[in-house]
């Protein structure tokens, strides 16, 4: 009898090592990924949102686009209209800031190939931030997801065809001879100049 109850106890405690090794491998093989190289790089784990949704990798790391700028915005409300909306204001308020930054990068970048001095840049930057409501008025709702507390995620794009008339109305406002047009490809190179993209 003491030998069989020792054998079940060794038994017992030889399953739940071999059952911990078991587990600890399978949750190393699900947050590693082979690259194209062979060498296994850590992945983000994986997580199902509220509406059996896996989060898409922009909630975590934004979004690049040829075409405009995208932000991210957050809300957790009462209702999901309420959350839906409060992270609508939130993207929007995130779009705005870069929005910002980027014209007047682009801006103070067309100020040192034209020689503009800088009190003129100064009131082109206030203006930029006078008229990004107005640039905002292009942007939308591009994706949503709902995470696993029901916090709601929103990704909203801004196409830089909305930024860029308005970032030269900015110019010949302040320049009576512009040597070029501020271009959507020179707004694209502000946003890589200031790592507003993610790469």
């Amino acid at each position: 009898m003491r030998k069989s109850v020792t054998l079940l106890a060794v038994l017992a405690a030889a399953l739940f090592v071999t059952s911990c090794s078991t587990t600890k491998k399978v949750a190393k093989t699900e947050t590693e990924e082979k690259t194209s190289t062979g060498t296994s790089k850590t992945a983000a784990p994986k997580v199902i949102g509220a509406e059996g949704v896996e989060r898409p990798d922009w909630v975590m790391l934004g979004q690049e686009s040829d075409d405009g700028i995208y932000a991210v915005g957050s809300a957790k409300m009462s209702t999901m209209q309420n959350s839906l909306k409060a992270a609508r204001v939130n993207g929007r308020a995130e779009l705005a800031n870069t929005v910002q930054t980027t014209v007047k990068s682009a801006i103070a970048t067309y100020a040192e190939d034209t020689g503009i001095p800088s009190d003129t840049l100064n009131y082109m930057e206030e203006a930029t931030v006078a008229k990004t409501d107005a640039m905002l008025q292009g942007s939308k709702q591009s994706d949503y997801w709902v995470g696993p507390d029901s916090t709601v995620y929103v990704l909203m794009f801004l196409p830089y065809k909305a930024v860029v008339p308005a970032t030269n109305e900015i110019v010949k406002d302040y320049v009576k001879d512009p040597k070029s047009e501020i271009t959507e490809q020179k707004v694209a190179e502000a946003l890589k100049k200031y790592n507003l993209t993610t790469e």
